[in-house]
């Protein structure tokens, strides 16, 4: 597998071996607790940190297949000029959630990266970075496809319009 196949699936693979070592995780701390009666004690707080990462990589992959926030029963009753209208503002919308998800992500993250998680022993920054850190990656597919959108002419300033203003004021 080279380089660029790995990149551009780099939430499936990261996804894929969070979630392995969640799973092996829960299935051993019901082993330890029902056959020897032992419970782990960090089994809980590392299946919850994995699980937010998988869950926030989940959200990444939903944006780069084009799964991520519309109204399907609203915006398919849009034609044309309309429906450049509706995935314009959407787009706007997914944009400056994105942005807003960084921007909080990271104010939280600092604050809350001098507490410990209890049972693992580490900072719990490690569970806080995940959102302004993954939000940022969700942005690169976000713009990956925008941009695919703005050459398909789905917004309302297309790459012709582009192109007869520059023209127009040369």
């Amino acid at each position: 597998m080279n380089i660029k196949k790995i990149i551009g699936n780099i939430e499936e693979i990261v996804g894929a071996i969070l979630f392995i070592i969640m799973f092996i995780t829960l299935v051993a701390q019901i082993l330890f607790r029902q056959v020897f009666n032992s419970p782990l004690i960090w089994s809980e707080e590392l299946a919850i940190l994995l699980f937010v990462y998988i869950g926030m990589l989940g959200v990444s992959i939903g944006i780069k297949y084009r799964q991520h926030v519309f109204i399907d029963f609203l915006y398919n009753k849009f034609t044309g000029k309309g429906l450049k209208i509706a995935n314009t503002f959407n787009q706007s919308i997914v944009f400056i959630s994105l942005i807003a998800m960084i921007h909080i992500g990271h104010k939280l993250y600092l604050r809350k990266k001098i507490f410990t998680l209890i049972a693992l022993q580490i900072s719990a920054g490690w569970m806080y970075i995940a959102l302004p850190l993954i939000s940022s990656l969700m942005l690169f597919r976000f713009l990956k496809v925008v941009m695919e959108d703005y050459k398909n002419n789905k917004f309302i300033i297309s790459p012709k319009k582009v192109e007869k203003m520059a023209v127009k004021n040369s």
